[in-house]
Parts: C-alpha cells; sequence; structure tokens
C-alpha cells in the first residue's frame, strides 16, 4: 500500500514536472507580459539590461561547451562552477526583475528561483552520478555547485567556444529572444508609459 502510495505520487510529479517542462516557453512569455506591467522607470530598465544580457552571455559561453548526457563537460565555465547554465538563468531574470524596480519582486524571484534551482539541480547532480561516476564524484570534489573557483579543475578540458554547439543548445534562440524582449521592454516604457 505505502509503496503503491509513494508511486503514485512519484508518477504526479513526473506528470506535473513533464506539464511544466512542456509549457515553459509559453508560461514565461506570459510571465514577461505580467512583469513588464511593473516596469515603468527609464534608469531602472538600463540598470537591469547588463545584468540580463551577462545571464545570456554566460548561458552562452556554458551551452557553446556542453554536450548534455555524452561526456562530462568539464571545459570553459564548467571548470570553475557546476553549474553556469543556472548562473546564467538567475543572473538574467535577476536583470528583468530589477527592471520593475520592485523590491519585494525582486526578493520573491530570488526566493523562488534559488528553490526550483535547489531541487532541479539536485534531480540533475543524481542522475549524472549515475552516468558519469567515479569521474563526476572528483569532479565535485574539486569544483563547487554555485560559488565559481578562481583556479580551474585540475581535469579541465582546454576547448574553444562552438557556435555550432551554442546552437545545439538553443543559445542563439534564447539570446535573439531576449534582444527582443529587451528591445519591447524599452518601447513599452518609453512610447506607452503606464504602470501599476
Amino acid at each position: 500500500m505505502v509503496a503503491t502510495q509513494v508511486g503514485d505520487s512519484r508518477n504526479m510529479e513526473e506528470k506535473v514536472r513533464n506539464t511544466i517542462t512542456w509549457y515553459r516557453v509559453p508560461l514565461m512569455a506570459i510571465a514577461t507580459l505580467a512583469l513588464v506591467a511593473f516596469m515603468h522607470d527609464l534608469r531602472m530598465f538600463w540598470y537591469g539590461v547588463p545584468v540580463a544580457i551577462l545571464g545570456e552571455l554566460i548561458q552562452m559561453w556554458a551551452g557553446s561547451q556542453l554536450h548534455k548526457d555524452q561526456h562530462l563537460t568539464i571545459s570553459g565555465p564548467y571548470s570553475h562552477v557546476r553549474n553556469p547554465m543556472y548562473l546564467g538563468r538567475f543572473f538574467l531574470g535577476l536583470g528583468l526583475f530589477v527592471m520593475s524596480g520592485n523590491p519585494y519582486l525582486i526578493a520573491g524571484y530570488v526566493i523562488i528561483f534559488a528553490a526550483y534551482a535547489h531541487t532541479r539541480v539536485g534531480r540533475e547532480e543524481a542522475r549524472l552520478q549515475e552516468i558519469f561516476h567515479p569521474a563526476y564524484q572528483h569532479y565535485c570534489s574539486e569544483i563547487r555547485r554555485w560559488l565559481p573557483t578562481i583556479k580551474p579543475y585540475s581535469r579541465s578540458e582546454s576547448k574553444n567556444a562552438s557556435w555550432a554547439q551554442m546552437c545545439a543548445n538553443h543559445e542563439n534562440i534564447n539570446m535573439m529572444g531576449l534582444l527582443i524582449v529587451l528591445a519591447a521592454i524599452y518601447l513599452r516604457i518609453t512610447y506607452i508609459p503606464w504602470h501599476l
């Protein structure tokens, strides 16, 4: 009975996760549109832009190195921190929330992102441990999950950033999407000056 309940709970959790993953792009678009309602200060827009672009550049660099589940990526930003993609996503989102100028929205974003990243990265790291053990265990012993190290991983690979790999990881599309969103926010603030 208990095993069945645990199995049902896992199946439900997996269904919810798959649904959110499937709808993440439309959900992000809706969330971005809702956030735009809070943006009205051009000065705050310019504070947020470099933070958001920095986040996407980190993601692009990570995406140019990442070969998902094919081999353990220990080059580029991965030689300094285990989860550069999530760091990039954090700064991209933070830049957008900074544009709102609302400290409650910014604090809420930081808390929600921390909870999301903690659970998501925990699952991903468990999977990487299964796929790449014992190399991944050694990697984790030297490289921190969130705080980058100055000294690179002792077994890191020296690879140039690959545009083809970055495109395979869809980071070119993400950058274009970010630029379109930033342009739309700028035009909205400049030419349609309403706000909540």
